[in-house]
């Protein structure tokens, strides 16, 4: 690779044009400040008037980018857009800076056009994580009507690693190009995404050099929306990847042009291919541990809680070692492949058919086209007899096939070097979590409720609460449970198995609900779901953008018994309900019936998919509709 980069290097051009945007930099005019809105879109509070970006070659034999961005502020909930983060990538040996930063605050004063430059003293930096550090400034002298404008250039010694050009923010742009000029031989792969058409022209300049520009006008603003994996997959916007380095005189090299061979790739890597299997650092413990047990669920289920007491998560993520295998055990810390490969190392040791799985996480990305560079993490996978199991031992309460939610994104990538097996595969879903409550309680005359509630939790419902409840006092789990449940009193609290990442999550409680009936003459009004009823439906649009992620598919069910006070009789009750989705998607049941001088209430709602796609939308944004309206509805109860 080293001979391969010289040889590239020195066919890069010597000499090149900076970025020519068709808005020069400071001439900003007084009709740009005047305007009030932005005519495409009267609810943006800030808008891009325009932003030029250009990445190419120096002649220092570093790839450069170029940027230039200005934004219109109209109000002041546009404010926030003053404030820039600029991302910086680096590694142990190397890291990308940034160089040139010019930014100026223009307003209208006096009907004279003003500008306010951002000073050195306003600029930050900050380690985002292991992998990024962070240049942040907010610019001066912000009103309502004021434009900014910033250019800067990022010099990355990452020659390989062209970062997208993103093409749409959480706010519109008016206008927004971009070019890319790449030397011949180096042959990059671009793949668009987002909703949006992106123009395109390809062409080639002077020196060998290939270039292609991007251009769009009056991109709307990526509208937020809930329950999203990754808002980044939609945004609209040019991704590469190197395919292949074709020099004259010399063997072509060709990168990552299928899975399989990403799979490979990684698989022929030194920490892959041969420290893997160094067993030194634990044999003798695992011996020991491994005493008398003969069944390999026993084993693995074992072994996955001794690397999770053994090593601790450090933050970061990462598909190869950070520490290695003897370190992380002698530090009792280490990234993901440290603690995950350990983890396949030792299940092998156990007799295990274990290997790895490289993926990228929901946080990451989805990987539009295999790349081996866009690949951030790796999980275990062994297989025992017919049975399938996925394991990650970084987070404090997985369980085998009860991954974090992160990891359920798209497929992963199996990398089988003894059997010479390197393809995509797909990550065992997550299977539906039960949430089931029973509560017993008794309706009082002066409007109050009391009663008990006792519930548990499974799968990723239990690792959610957990996660919640992590290292919180006691007092505060109880003040967080009586806010959640419209401001309920709580006594005789208990919460079971919080600590462990396996069984169920247990959860009791005694309460007294102040508000719970309202009391009209002789009547009495009350809601029998009380304070589980959702109040809002969380998808109000009329045109979904983006799939809904649940995360994982649940079950929610409840048994909630009504004792009626003494002397009333029900005058009115809600009607049964069912209500199914297609496809079996999910489904809402509600059934309310009397049982001697009570009533009985049965609620049955249910995800039976973790992702639902936008034409199933419709469907679902009508369920949770009439759920809400159901929930919400009264029973009336009449003094004899």
């Amino acid at each position: 690779m080293k001979r391969l980069y010289i040889i590239v290097l020195l066919t890069i051009c010597v000499h090149f044009l900076s970025a020519q945007s068709e808005m020069k930099f400071g001439e900003v005019t007084k009709e740009e400040l005047l305007e009030k809105e932005y005519v495409n879109d009267k609810s943006a509070n800030a808008v891009v008037l325009y932003k030029n970006r250009l990445t190419y070659y120096s002649q220092n034999f570093d790839l450069v980018t170029e940027v230039h961005e200005r934004i219109k502020i109209y109000n002041k909930e546009g404010f926030d857009n003053a404030t820039k983060r600029i991302s910086l990538f680096k590694s142990r040996s190397s890291k990308e800076l940034l160089g040139r930063l010019k930014a100026y605050t223009y307003n209208l004063e006096n009907g004279e056009v003003v500008k306010t430059k951002l000073d050195k003293e306003q600029i930050f930096e900050e380690n985002i994580s292991y992998n990024y550090k962070g240049v942040s400034f907010t610019m001066p002298n912000i009103k309502e009507g004021s434009i900014i404008e910033f250019k800067y250039k990022i010099t990355s010694p990452f020659i390989w690693n062209i970062d997208e050009f993103k093409l749409q923010y959480d706010i519109p742009m008016k206008k927004v190009d971009a070019e890319l000029r790449t030397p011949d031989g180096l042959n990059f792969r671009a793949t668009q995404k987002g909703f949006f058409f992106i123009n395109s022209q390809k062409g080639y300049s002077g020196s060998n050099m290939n270039t292609v520009k991007y251009t769009m006008v009056n991109v709307p603003a990526l509208k937020q929306e809930l329950y999203v994996d990754n808002m980044d997959n939609y945004r609209s916007g040019v991704m590469f990847e190197l395919v292949s380095i074709e020099i004259p005189g010399q063997i072509p090299h060709t990168y990552a042009t299928s899975w399989a061979d990403v799979a490979k790739t990684i698989g022929n890597s030194e920490d892959y291919k041969d420290k893997l299997d160094k067993t030194r650092s634990f044999d003798d413990d695992l011996d020991l541990l491994l005493n008398g047990l003969n069944k390999p669920e026993e084993k693995m289920k074992l072994l996955f809680k001794h690397v999770k007491n053994k090593i601790t998560w450090n933050g970061i993520d990462g598909k190869y070692f950070y520490n290695g295998i003897k370190k992380a055990l002698k530090e009792k810390k280490g990234n993901v492949a440290d603690i995950n490969l350990t983890l396949i190392a030792m299940l092998r040791y156990a007799g295990i058919d274990a290997n790895p799985v490289v993926l990228s996480t929901k946080d990451n990305i989805i990987p539009y086209f295999p790349t081996v560079d866009r690949l951030n993490y790796v999980i275990a996978y062994a297989k025992i007899g017919e049975e399938r199991y996925f394991l990650d031992a970084t987070d404090e309460f997985s369980d085998i096939n009860v991954l974090p939610i992160k990891d359920y994104n798209w497929k992963g990538i199996y990398v089988n070097n003894l059997n010479k097996r390197w393809n995509l595969i797909n990550i065992k879903q997550p299977e539906q979590s039960k949430e089931q409550y029973m509560v017993q309680t008794e309706i009082n005359e002066d409007g109050s409720i009391q009663g008990h509630l006792s519930s548990r939790c499974s799968k990723h419902s239990a690792l959610k609460i957990r996660k919640r409840f992590k290292d919180k006092e006691m007092d505060a789990i109880i003040t967080d449970r009586e806010s959640a449940m419209d401001n309920i009193e709580i006594s005789e609290y208990k919460l079971e198995n919080i600590d462990s990442y396996e069984g169920f999550v247990n959860e009791s409680f005694d309460f007294y609900y102040e508000n719970g009936v309202d009391v009209v003459g002789d009547k009495l009004f009350f809601n029998p779901f009380m304070f589980f009823a959702i109040e809002e439906n969380p998808f109000k649009q009329d045109k979904r953008e983006c799939p809904i992620d649940f995360g994982a598919p649940f079950s929610q069910n409840y048994i909630i018994n009504i004792k009626l006070p003494e002397g009333y009789t029900v005058e009115s009750q809600p009607e049964q309900v069912a209500m199914k989705m297609p496809k079996d998607l999910g489904k809402f049941v509600y059934r309310l019936k009397p049982v001697g001088n009570s009533l009985q209430l049965l609620i049955n709602f249910d995800i039976n998919k973790a992702m639902i796609t936008t034409v199933d939308f419709p469907f679902l944004k009508q369920l949770f509709h009439k759920m809400i309206i159901k929930e919400a509805e009264q029973i009336v109860l009449t003094k004899v």
